[in-house]
């Protein structure tokens, strides 16, 4: 029997041979040459380019990593809807940030914030709950706190849920949808970041997005709408600085500008879209299923809540210029 034994820089031929075995020499030598002369021409490629060289594609870009830091008390119940909604993004986008080095005082940003003095390679989210506006009003707020000055991504950010309406979003299966809705704003869904990027227009009454990829998702699930772009709210008269969806355009999608019990909030491949134009890489196959539908009688869900007021904005965020290492 014959026992072939490749190695990275040619071939052993070992032989087990019995006594009939001699009529067999002519054809072990030429095998013998055969096998030397092939491997001796593949490892030609091993005299070249570094030991390790990749061959083929590159290695997927690893998904977004989000660190949250929670200020306050919160229960372990409510941790694991933020870690649900988080999860709902990470698996879905992809960035390399750069390091950035967070020196800032204690409560810059909003009253509890701590003190910061480290780098960082991810987005940071605060997320505390406390009082808004009372019951049945602005369910959460989001706080752009900084942004990158290479993408004006933000890398700092602060979620506050209104203690006032906390139990209500519990009981009422929202809190999960209200949470990503947030976390959307604090990714990127926000105009200091999409408005230096020339990616909306329009006036108050019908202003939109214009990203080519968030357009070209928009008009293979929303073909019924006449517009050419993706409209943004137009009840709030902030105009293109509005950031949310068109509510009676998009319904219960997850960045849209209201919210009811029996919604799912579905994160869509429209959403996704807009973040790619904003710089994320993108993974479309974990979107949850959704097509735009027209809101007629037939369907017209009122929300129950707005989420129309939930970006706050008491200053313009500060922006960071990433580390660059030597």
């Amino acid at each position: 029997m014959n026992f072939l034994s490749f190695c990275a820089l040619g071939v052993t031929l070992r032989e087990g041979r019995n006594a009939g075995a001699a009529a067999e020499d002519g054809f072990v030598t030429k095998v013998r040459h055969s096998l030397v002369t092939l491997a001796a021409a593949l490892c030609l490629a091993c005299d070249k380019g570094t030991p390790d060289a990749i061959i083929g594609p590159p290695p997927p870009t690893p998904h977004l990593s989000v660190e949250v830091r929670y200020v306050g008390p919160i229960t372990d119940a409510q941790k694991a809807v933020v870690v649900a909604a988080v999860g709902r993004w990470t698996r879905a986008l992809a960035k390399n940030f750069g390091e950035f080095r967070f020196d800032r005082p204690a409560d810059e940003c909003f009253r509890g914030q701590p003190a910061l003095n480290e780098n960082h390679h991810n987005p940071l989210v605060f997320v505390s709950v406390g009082v808004i506006d009372g019951p049945e009003r602005s369910l959460a707020g989001t706080q752009v706190c900084a942004i990158s000055s290479r993408d004006t991504l933000p890398v700092l950010t602060h979620i506050r849920l209104d203690i006032a309406d906390l139990e209500a979003m519990e009981s009422r299966g929202i809190l999960l949808g209200v949470i990503t809705h947030e976390l959307g704003h604090a990714l990127g869904f926000n105009p200091s970041t999409y408005g230096p990027k020339k990616l909306t227009g329009g006036g108050s009454e019908d202003p939109y997005f214009n990203g080519p990829t968030a357009r070209a998702k928009f008009a293979k699930h929303g073909a019924w709408y006449t517009g050419i772009t993706v409209p943004l709210e137009n009840q709030s008269s902030a105009g293109p600085n509005d950031p949310h969806w068109r509510f009676f355009v998009f319904g219960d999608e997850v960045m849209a500008s209201g919210i009811a019990a029996g919604f799912t909030s579905p994160l869509s491949v429209i959403t996704l879209g807009l973040f790619q134009d904003l710089g994320y890489v993108v993974d479309f196959s974990v979107a949850d299923p959704y097509e735009v539908r027209p809101l007629f009688s037939d369907n017209l869900v009122i929300p129950e809540f707005s989420l129309m007021n939930d970006l706050v904005r008491l200053a313009p965020p500060a922006v960071l210029t990433p580390v660059v290492r030597r």
